[in-house]
Formats: C-alpha cells, structure tokens, sequence
C-alpha cells in the first residue's frame, strides 16, 4: 500500500494478508512515496520513486537499481517504466529531459539496447526548448516553498539558472490548490519561455504531494498566506536578478485564476 494514515507523508507498506500486520518499505520526510516497480510475476516490490524536486528511484532490488541508473545515465532524464515482459527481458521506457519531446523507447536489458518507439509530440524536434531549473525558496514564515523555474533562449549564457540581466517575468500559478507543479516539459513554460518571458512556478502551501502539514498550511489561507507565497516568490525572483521588478505577471487556471484575480485585486502594485 501507499498509505498516510497517521503520518504526514505518504509511505510505502506491506502487508501480510493473514495476519494483517504491516511493515514500512520505503518513506521520505519531504514528500509523498509517488509510485512503484514490481515484479512481472511476484508482485513484489524491486523500485520506488519519491518526487520533492524531481523524480527520485531508489532501488530494493540491486539489478533493477544497476539498470536503472543506467537507463538515467543513457537517457539524460527523468525515466518511468511503463510495461515489462512477463520474462523481465524487455522494458518500454518513458523519459522526460524537458528540452526535447517526451519518448519511449524499448530496452533490453540483456543486450543492453534502447530502440526509440516514438516521440510525443513529434513536431517539437528540433525546437528551441529550455531547461528548467528546480529550486527552494522561502516563505516568510520559514515554510519551505519547492519551485521550478525556466528562462528565453538565449538569456542564461552561463547556463547557471540566472539570466544575464533581469527580464519580464510570468508567476504561472497551478490550479487545485490541491495539485502540484512538477519538473518536466510543461507547453506554457516552453510558450512563453519561447516569447521571452522568464516563467516560475510555485508549490505554494496547500499544493498536494509534500505532506499533510504542508497541504493543511493552505487551510483557511486562500488570498492569505497562499498569496503571501506568491508574492514572496516575486520578491525573490527580483532579489536574484531573475525578474524585473516592474514587469512582472501573474496568470493560472482553477486556483491559478483566483490567484491572478487576487493579484490584481489585492496587489495590483506587484503585477
């Protein structure tokens, strides 16, 4: 199981089906245990993955752990495995490396192979895509705000996460609340990325997947301390450089649109 009962974050269990009893696998103190790889046949669990920035397998079984790390390795990027043989021979694969179109490949792990089946979204190939950057920043109150952040072609010559001077920034805002930003190819950030706009995206509280207390810090703090994250998440952008302070939007769908109508509403100076 995938179990919070009692806990903040999510855990990975087992348990024995006669007596009921139950043992803790796998848990992480920033966030959610996401999902699993289990055997073809047994079922039982060989990898597991936890996503606080990014995407993180850890390995029960040493072989599924040597090949995974060999496929990150291979791939450059953030990996799923979507299908196995009932022989474990062959693998389908998905990878993210955000500066190109997500794409399957086959994997065998005998002959140590990778056959690209298709790309996603072929029409990107070739396309100026951009890296994006995780990061932490601080809220006022100390909490803790994971964030991702992408920037123009062209603006990062250093390829550090900080542009050669401050530009016009988009606070795009997800909606939910109880929802995530995550690393990957997202479309709006490559978007407005590609129009010149640094793009940065915050798991301000409320957001789902870092625990119980993180979501529940978002309790009753709609347009509140919600917004607060918000805002500092600007002021941090201008501090590092990253943004103009006098250029800077705010857009989002579901609680990314309330965000932008508070925004407007309640600090109309900020955006």
């Amino acid at each position: 199981w995938i179990d919070s009962r009692g806990r903040d974050t999510a855990a990975l269990l087992a348990q024995d089906v006669a007596s009921g009893t139950t043992r803790v696998i796998a848990e992480n103190s920033k966030a959610d245990v996401r999902s699993t790889l289990t055997n073809p046949k047994s079922g039982e669990v060989e990898a597991y993955s936890v996503t606080y920035l990014r995407q993180q397998w850890t390995a029960v079984d040493p072989n599924v752990g040597a090949d995974l790390v060999w496929l990150t390795e291979q791939l450059g990027g953030d990996v799923n495995v979507t299908s196995r043989t009932d022989d474990d021979r062959l693998w389908t694969v998905a990878v993210d490396t955000v500066v190109a179109s997500p794409s399957v490949h086959l994997f065998d792990r005998q002959a140590r192979t990778l056959t690209q089946l298709y790309v996603s979204r072929p029409e990107l190939e070739g396309a100026p895509l951009q890296r994006m950057y995780p990061l932490e920043l601080k809220a006022r109150d100390g909490l803790t705000l994971p964030s991702y952040l992408t920037l123009p072609p062209g603006s990062d010559p250093d390829g550090h996460g900080k542009p050669a001077a401050p530009l016009p920034m988009v606070l795009f805002v997800h909606g939910g609340p109880w929802a995530r930003d995550g690393y990957g190819y997202n479309p709006m950030h490559q978007w407005l990325a590609n129009r010149g706009y640094a793009v940065l995206a915050v798991n301000y509280r409320g957001s789902t997947g870092f625990g119980k207390s993180f979501i529940e810090a978002g309790n009753l703090q709609w347009g509140r301390k919600m917004h607060d994250d918000l805002l500092d998440a600007v002021k941090w952008a201008v501090a590092q450089g990253i943004a103009d302070g006098k250029r800077v939007a705010i857009m989002g769908g579901s609680y990314g649109g309330y965000a932008t109508l508070a925004g407007l509403a309640f600090t109309p100076e900020v955006f």
